[in-house]
C-alpha cells in the first residue's frame, strides 16, 4: 500500500512538473551540411582518414629527428630522404614536386618572410644546417588539430595544423629559434585496401587560415527544395560575443529558414525541427530558448555562436499579453492536481499511522507476554523491545507525504493566483 501511494505521489509531481518544462523547452532546428564529412560519407573512414593524418605528421617528426643525427652515414641520409617521397610503404609526402614553406632558416616565420623549397631540398636542408644541441629529439610536433575533410578542385584534403619547436640552433646563424604555426594539408588515398595519407604541402598558415575553415559549411541543397511556405514574421537576431554580424530569419513550428547572413560562419538555408539534440560533423543546429529571444548557432565542430533577438522586446516583468495570458483550464487543473496530491498525501499518512499504531499494539501484548513468562520461569532474560519512533517505521513513504503535501499545496495556491489574475483582467477588459 505504501509503495502504490509513493507512485501515485510521484505521478502527480511528474505532471506538474511537466507542464513547467513544457513551457521552457528550447526549440532546436537541424540542417544536414554538404562540406566536411560530407564527401567521405562512411563515419569510420572519416575517423580513420584523421587517424591517419595526425599520425602522418607523427611521422614526420620521427623522420626529420632521424635526418638530424650526426652519425647517419650519406647513402642512409639518401635512403630516409627518398623514402619520404618515393612509392614505398613509409612515404609521407604525395611526391618529388611537393613544396615546403622553409622554416629551417629561424627567421622564416610567417609565409610571408620564407622561400619556398621542394621536399628533397628542405629535407637535405635540414640535415645540412640543423645542429642538435642535445643528444635527445630536439624537433617536436605539438597541439595538433585536425579540420575536417575538405573538397578540393581535384581530390579531398584534410589539413593538421599543429605547433612546431626546434629546439636546436642553425650552424650558419645567430638568430635563434622560435615555435612556429604550421599547416600539413594531407590527401587521403586508399592503399590495398587501406587509408593513407600524403603531404601534398608543408606551410606556414595564411591570414584567416585555421580551423575556421569548419564553420563554413554548405547547408544541402535539398534541404530548400523541401521547405515548405513558413507562416512566421521576418525577424532580426544580433551576434552577442562583440562582433557586428547579424541574421535575417523566418521560422515556424516545423522550420527555421535563414533568409540572410552576415557571416559565412552562419550559412543560408533550412532547418528542420529536431527532437534530438545532434551532436556531430554532419549537422549545423539552431537553438531558440528564452521565449525566442535567444539564438545559439552551433557549428559542425560543436562550438557555438549566439545571437539576441532585435526589434521585439519580451513585455515588462508582470505584463500579460495575448500568448502569456493564464487559461482558466490550466489553473483549475493545477487546483485539482494539487488537491488529489493532498487527498493521497493525508490517505497516505492515515494509512502509515494505523499501520504504526498495529504495530506499537503488537509489540506491547509481546511485551506483556514476555513478562508474564519471565515470572513464571524466574528466569532474569534481556529487557523488552522497545518501539521505534513513528519517523523511522513511516520511511521512506512519510517522505512521499511530505512531498506530496508541499506541491499540492503550491500547485492549488498557484491556481487560485491564476484565477485571481484571470478575475482582474476580465474586469479590465470590462471597463
Amino acid at each position: 500500500m505504501r509503495h502504490k501511494l509513493i507512485l501515485l505521489l510521484l505521478v502527480l509531481c511528474g505532471f506538474s512538473g511537466a507542464s513547467v518544462a513544457q513551457k521552457n523547452t528550447a526549440k532546436v532546428y537541424v540542417a544536414k551540411v554538404t562540406s566536411g564529412t560530407g564527401i567521405i560519407a562512411n563515419k569510420r573512414d572519416r575517423d580513420e582518414i584523421t587517424f591517419q593524418a595526425k599520425n602522418t605528421i607523427k611521422e614526420l617528426e620521427a623522420t626529420l629527428n632521424m635526418l638530424t643525427d650526426t652519425s647517419l652515414t650519406e647513402s642512409e641520409r639518401t635512403t630516409i630522404i627518398e623514402n619520404c617521397y618515393l612509392p614505398n610503404q613509409n612515404k609521407l609526402f604525395l611526391n618529388d614536386a611537393v613544396v615546403i614553406e622553409d622554416d629551417i632558416d629561424p627567421r622564416h616565420r610567417s609565409a610571408s618572410t620564407t622561400a619556398d623549397l621542394q621536399v628533397d631540398r628542405y629535407l637535405r636542408d635540414l640535415g645540412l644546417f640543423y645542429v642538435k644541441t642535445t643528444p635527445q629529439a630536439t624537433i617536436a610536433f605539438t597541439q595538433q588539430i585536425a579540420t575536417a575533410i575538405q573538397q578540393g578542385k581535384e581530390h579531398p584534403y584534410i589539413k593538421v595544423f599543429f605547433l612546431s619547436t626546434f629546439k636546436g640552433k642553425r650552424s650558419d646563424s645567430d638568430t635563434l629559434y622560435q615555435p612556429n604555426q604550421r599547416v600539413a594539408e594531407l590527401r587521403p588515398e586508399k592503399v590495398d585496401g587501406k587509408w593513407r595519407t600524403y603531404i601534398t604541402r608543408l606551410a606556414f598558415p595564411q591570414p584567416g587560415e585555421g580551423v575556421s575553415e569548419l564553420t563554413k559549411p554548405i547547408i544541402t541543397a535539398l534541404e530548400s527544395v523541401k521547405l515548405p511556405a513558413i507562416k512566421g514574421d521576418e525577424t532580426t537576431f544580433r551576434r552577442m560575443d562583440g562582433l557586428a554580424d547579424s541574421l535575417l530569419v523566418k521560422w515556424d513550428q516545423s522550420y527555421f529558414n535563414v533568409i540572410r547572413s552576415s557571416t559565412s560562419a552562419v550559412p543560408v538555408g533550412a532547418y528542420q525541427r529536431s527532437g534530438a539534440v545532434i551532436a556531430d560533423q554532419t549537422s549545423l543546429r539552431i537553438t531558440l530558448t528564452d521565449n525566442d529571444q535567444q539564438l545559439a548557432f552551433t557549428r559542425i565542430d560543436n562550438t557555438s555562436i549566439p545571437f539576441q533577438r532585435v526589434g521585439k522586446k519580451l513585455p515588462p516583468p508582470g505584463t500579460v499579453t495575448g500568448g502569456n495570458r493564464p487559461k482558466p483550464i490550466v489553473a483549475w487543473l493545477q487546483i485539482v492536481i494539487g488537491a488529489a496530491a493532498i487527498t493521497a498525501s493525508v490517505i497516505g499518512y492515515s494509512s502509515i499511522r494505523s499501520s504504526y499504531d498495529a504495530y506499537t499494539t503488537r509489540l506491547s501484548a509481546m511485551n506483556a507476554e514476555y513478562a508474564v513468562w519471565q515470572t513464571l520461569s524466574q528466569q532474569q532474560g534481556v529487557s523488552p523491545a522497545a518501539p521505534m519512533s513513528f519517523s523511522t517505521y513511516a520511511q521512506p513513504g512519510i517522505y512521499g507525504v511530505y512531498g506530496g503535501t508541499t506541491v499540492g499545496s503550491g500547485l492549488i495556491i498557484n491556481g487560485v493566483r491564476q484565477l485571481l489574475k484571470i478575475n482582474k483582467l476580465n474586469k479590465q477588459a470590462a471597463r
